[in-house]
């Protein structure tokens, strides 16, 4: 299991990261107000969350890019509890560039599995993870034509 020291570094990393990548969301989404840590996502804008997820891998080592399931869950709750048109976006940054996906109801474009846990070496069939597959992921550079401009 990881100690209260991993956690905390793993939580000081994704924070280093978010900062290092606001300036470049801001660009596509507008002004973003960060979250606190424990938000389910990251960033919030005029009628948009945006979920970052810093990965050391080129885009393409897997068939797909991950983030937990409970992200997905609050993604429905908040947009069926909503008047408004929100949008919901994951950013993966990855070794060889910043990748995004807009969250939707589409089954065809992900899969959801076990999570796997690295501390332990194992699958845990209490906590879920969203697989998006690659062919529906785009290069943030790319990502313009389904933002909607604020």
């Amino acid at each position: 299991m990881r100690t209260k020291k991993q956690k905390t570094n793993d939580i000081n990393y994704g924070k280093k990261h978010e900062h290092i990548v606001k300036p470049v969301l801001e660009e596509l989404f507008g002004t973003l107000n960060m979250n606190d840590t424990f938000n389910n996502f990251d960033f919030s804008g005029h009628n948009c969350y945006v979920e970052h997820k810093k990965r050391n891998i080129p885009f393409g080592q897997y068939d797909s890019l991950i983030f937990d399931k409970v992200k997905y869950d609050k993604y429905l709750q908040l947009k069926n509890n909503s008047k408004k048109n929100l949008q919901f976006f994951i950013v993966w940054s990855c070794s060889d560039g910043i990748y995004a996906w807009e969250f939707n109801e589409n089954s065809d474009e992900f899969y959801i599995r076990n999570k796997y846990d690295v501390d332990r070496g194992c699958w845990d069939n209490t906590k879920k993870t969203i697989c998006v597959l690659n062919k529906y992921i785009s290069p943030l550079h790319d990502f313009e034509r389904v933002v909607i401009k604020k």
